[in-house]
Order: C-alpha cells, then sequence, then structure tokens
C-alpha cells in the first residue's frame, strides 16, 4: 500500500497525460504534483489550454481517446481508510470511486445532466446505483438534497426537467446530485463560469456552507483568480501542462513568484487600482501573446515568449524551485519579483 499522510485525501504526483496521434503527441499534462487536505480546497488556475480540466479529467479516469496517462500516481485515500493509486485502479473498481467517493460537476449543467429525466429521477439514480436503497427512500434522499443546495419546493422541482430550471438552479441541481452519497472529494471544473456575477457569489457561498457543513475536499478548476480568492486555501497555477506556482492563497496574492501569475492577478479589473489619479479610467494590462500549441511548445521555460523578465537563462527550463515556505515557482528570476 502507498504511504500517504494521514490529513491528505488526494496526491497526485508527476502525473503526466498525453494525447497521441500516429508519431504527434500532446503532452497535455506534464509532471502535475500537488495534494488536496481534509476539509480543504485547491484551485488549480489557468488559461484555456493549459491542462487544468485534463487534470480534473485524468484523476476521474474520464479521458477521451487518444488522451492516456503515461506516467505518474494519483494517489487517493478512501472512505475506509485505504489508500487508492487511481491511474492504475481496474475500470470496474473505478466505477465504484466515482459518485460515491469522489464526485464532479461541470461548467454547464445543460451539457451534464440528462435532459429526458427529471431532476428527481437522476438523483435517485445516482443514490440506488451506490446503496440498496428503495425508491421510495431514494426519493427522499434526493428531495433532501434539493433542500440542502437551498432549491425552494423540492417536492415540487424533483418532477422538473432540467430545462424548466433557471442557469442557476440548474448549477445548484448537479451539485445535489453530485452530493448525493457524501463524496470525500469534490471535484469543481469551471462551475460558476457560466453564470452571472450575483448567482456566482450564491454557488460559492453554497460549496463553503456545504464543505463545512459535509466536511469534504473540493479540487477547484477555473481560470478566474478572482473567485479562487473567495474560495481556496491552496493555489496550483498551470501553464502549457506543467505547474509553474503553487502556495497558499494568502502567499500568492501577497507576493507572486512567477511572471504568468502576476500578469494574470493584472487582468483582474479593480475599481480602485485602475483608475488614473485625475480620476480617469486606466487600460488593463493583459499578458502579451497567446498559450503556445501544447504541439509546438518553446525550448526552454514555456512562458518565455510572452515574459518581459526573459534571460538567457530561459533557454532552459527548471524545475519547481523553492521560492518561499511552501511557496514554490518554476522561474529562474523568482527572488527578484
Amino acid at each position: 500500500m502507498s504511504e500517504l499522510p494521514a490529513d491528505i485525501v488526494l496526491r497526485v504526483d508527476d502525473l503526466r497525460t498525453h494525447f497521441e496521434a500516429g508519431d504527434r503527441v500532446a503532452k497535455s499534462v506534464d509532471g502535475v504534483s500537488f495534494d488536496v487536505r481534509r476539509g480543504e480546497t485547491v484551485a488549480v488556475v489557468g488559461e484555456s489550454g493549459s491542462g487544468k480540466s485534463v487534470t480534473s479529467l485524468s484523476i476521474m479516469r474520464l479521458l477521451s481517446a487518444p488522451g492516456r496517462i503515461v506516467g505518474g500516481d494519483i494517489l487517493y485515500r478512501a472512505s475506509d481508510d485505504r489508500v487508492l493509486d487511481l491511474a492504475k485502479l481496474p475500470e470496474k473498481a473505478m466505477r465504484g470511486i466515482r459518485g460515491r467517493e469522489i464526485a464532479m460537476i461541470f461548467q454547464e449543467p445543460m451539457t451534464s445532466l440528462n435532459p429526458l429525466y427529471t431532476i428527481g429521477d437522476q438523483i435517485m439514480e445516482m443514490v440506488q446505483l451506490h446503496e440498496p436503497v428503495s425508491r421510495a427512500e431514494a426519493r427522499r434522499r434526493a428531495k433532501r438534497m434539493l433542500e440542502l443546495v437551498e432549491i425552494p419546493a423540492a417536492d415540487r422541482r424533483l418532477d422538473e426537467y432540467p430545462h424548466q430550471m433557471s442557469g442557476g438552479m440548474r448549477q445548484r441541481a448537479m451539485i445535489a446530485l453530485a452530493l448525493a452519497c457524501n463524496p470525500k472529494l469534490l471535484i469543481a471544473d469551471e462551475p460558476t463560469t457560466a453564470l452571472d456575477v450575483t448567482i456566482q457569489a450564491q454557488i460559492l457561498d453554497l460549496l463553503r456552507r456545504l464543505q463545512a457543513e459535509i466536511g469534504m475536499s473540493i479540487l477547484f478548476i477555473t481560470h478566474n483568480l478572482g473567485v479562487v480568492a473567495e474560495i481556496a486555501h491552496d493555489v496550483v497555477v498551470m501553464y502549457a501542462g506543467r505547474v509553474v506556482e503553487k502556495a497558499s492563497v494568502d502567499a500568492l496574492f501577497d507576493n507572486q513568484k512567477h511572471p504568468y501569475t502576476r500578469g494574470l492577478l493584472a487582468c483582474i479589473p479593480n475599481a480602485t487600482r485602475d483608475r488614473a489619479p485625475t480620476g480617469e479610467r486606466m487600460r488593463l494590462n493583459p499578458i502579451p501573446g497567446s498559450v503556445p500549441s501544447i504541439l509546438a511548445l518553446p525550448a526552454g521555460c514555456s512562458f518565455a515568449p510572452r515574459c518581459s523578465l526573459v534571460t538567457s537563462e530561459c533557454e532552459s527550463n527548471p524545475s519547481l524551485l523553492v521560492a518561499g515556505p511552501d511557496h514554490l515557482s518554476r522561474c529562474w528570476r523568482h527572488e527578484t519579483l
């Protein structure tokens, strides 16, 4: 049995996920490592194409062909205290983990919820798939779950179809479905991106409350550092398939040690910061360029073509360097930041 500290629910260690087509290999996840502690939230942040969603799908073993895990470990502490390597678990055993031990919610519930079945039927199916309960008991559980996520008139809503709910209510229903079997770990992949700001705040408040009540851990996938500040304990910043910075949320926001992270924060609108002394609005400073193709990564540091601090050192790619207490950076110049 693999070793795992008692407070760690999930340890991703040197995970490598590739998409192969002939002689072309896309290293979508390239040596990613992080821990998720019991009852805490880890946010994985990055632009589209950074590898954050592929990381979450790798953990759940839901990769579509030709994607496959080619190396690394995904260690998970199950409810019976066994430590399982999800990367190597047989598919039959993995089906017993999904939904019951580890659940996942997605950005757009309309593509995740079945439009042909009522919300109640979908939650009941999840409960009966993993637990030997009657249909009547499964319906009672489904109603309790809708009440838990603060959906009003839960008894009536059980018989509604996804299209009959608003976007915010569908996301709440998706959370109810994910939590129906009381999982230890919830993976939330961009769960608030498709929602307006008010509903987004309500969903974040709901996740925080449920975490406090249930004690679950959360792996929160997002491109929005503003959301990260609201919900995370620790942050993993990804770029072009690699982790470029890891730190506690306070350390990351107080003192970024990678120019990419600093650039992401500079892109967040701020009513005070973004006004000149005259009161006029100042322009945001977006990161120049775009994320390189995974099929054509530059030699050395992948961020170098977009970085204002680039030097000859950046022609070679550093490993994650210690930049402070529990703070790692993949930048040769982290001490100057």
